[in-house]
This record gives C-alpha cells, sequence and structure tokens, in this order.
C-alpha cells in the first residue's frame, strides 16, 4: 500500500471513476495524469513551449496568457496543477475555468512559505529554479509568489459563487521515507504555513 501519492494521482483518485466525461488537463506536460484517471474518459491536453513544432493527437500548443481557446463544446473537467502560478494573468484565466467546464475543476498552487523553500533562501539564496534571475529571458516561470494564506484569500475571493469546493492541503511526495512524511503531515496541521507544500482545490457546480 502505497503512503504517499504525487499530486497527479492524488486529484485522479479524489475525481474517482470517470463515466465518459471530457477532461482538459491544461499544462499537461508529458501528459502524466492520464494515466492516473480511472474508467471511460476523453482527453485534451494544452501546454505551451514555442520551440515544440510536433504535432500530437488531443494535444495543443498554446499560450493561454492569451485566453482559454474556444472549443466546440464544455468539458466536463478541467484539470490545471501547479499552472496559474505560471501566468500573468491568473485572475482572469481562474475565471475563464468556471465559465469552460461543466461540473469539475481541479487545481493546485504551490506554498512558496513550505519550510524547505525558505531554508533554500535562507543558505543558498535562492527558492527554487522556478524564481531564478536568468540572464536570458524564459518562459517556464513563476509570475507569483504564492504562500498559505494568499492562495486561500486568492480562492475565496474570485471563486464563482454558483461552485462549491473542497480545499486539500498537500504533503510533498515521499517515495520512501515515509517517517519524514507523516511527520510532515503533524505538523502540517499545526503550522499549515511552513509545512503544507501545496493547497489542492477540487471545485463542484452546484447543482
Amino acid at each position: 500500500m502505497k503512503f504517499s501519492y504525487n499530486r497527479n494521482e492524488f486529484v485522479a483518485n479524489k475525481l474517482g471513476n470517470l463515466n465518459g466525461d471530457k477532461v482538459l488537463d491544461i499544462g499537461c506536460r508529458d501528459e502524466v495524469f492520464k494515466k492516473y484517471l480511472k474508467g471511460k474518459f476523453e482527453y485534451f491536453g494544452i501546454d505551451y513551449n514555442p520551440e515544440d513544432k510536433n504535432f500530437r493527437d488531443n494535444h495543443l500548443n498554446y499560450n493561454i496568457e492569451k485566453g482559454l481557446p474556444d472549443f466546440d463544446h464544455k468539458f466536463d473537467i478541467i484539470n490545471a496543477l501547479d499552472v496559474l502560478e505560471h501566468l500573468e494573468n491568473i485572475h482572469e484565466i481562474f475565471k475563464q475555468l468556471f465559465k469552460k467546464s461543466n461540473n469539475t475543476i481541479s487545481i493546485a498552487l504551490p506554498n512558496m512559505g513550505y519550510y524547505k523553500f525558505r531554508l533554500n533562501f535562507l543558505f543558498r539564496g535562492e527558492i527554487s529554479g522556478k524564481y531564478t534571475f536568468h540572464n536570458k529571458k524564459i518562459n517556464d516561470r513563476h509570475r507569483w509568489l504564492p504562500n498559505y494564506a494568499s492562495i486561500i484569500d486568492f480562492v475565496n475571493t474570485n471563486v464563482d459563487k454558483s461552485w462549491s469546493f473542497k480545499k486539500y492541503e498537500f504533503v510533498a511526495e515521499r517515495k520512501r521515507n515515509f517517517i519524514s512524511y507523516y511527520i510532515e503531515k503533524l505538523l502540517s496541521k499545526i503550522f499549515p504555513s511552513f509545512f503544507v507544500y501545496e493547497l489542492i482545490y477540487i471545485f463542484k457546480k452546484k447543482l
């Protein structure tokens, strides 16, 4: 039995067995989320790499800073894990998710106040590679510095009120060291600003 899940597996388990659902995976990269989904579904992925000229079925190379693309139908489930913090246009894109989904949205936002990020900045002078001050322009970087409290405030302020949601305090995956995982899980209940790795939200449209 696994004691720890990665974020994609965690969300797929929360979604449960799908029944012909149309799934849009934003920021799909190598489509790892797809392999964890269960049941019957139609999958479509979006990611952006200006240097990738290869066409793949059910995959769109598209910069969503311009807004979510127009499809000829809505999706039942929209998944956007560790995506929104990459966008300058984060507030507008978040609101668009509710217009493009029929019933379910899942997002994840990293808590950059997590203790390992704090220690990295204290001892190494950088938080993570996504915040490095590169000497040349790069596309794949974070535009925001979300922390535990600001993520909660962002969602509570901008959520479509015709949707309900559940918040999950995700502890960093541990593939071998289950002791540190359970210690962090305990500490995350007491000091969430320091020990919650990221916040995962699953939104459901109210009936």
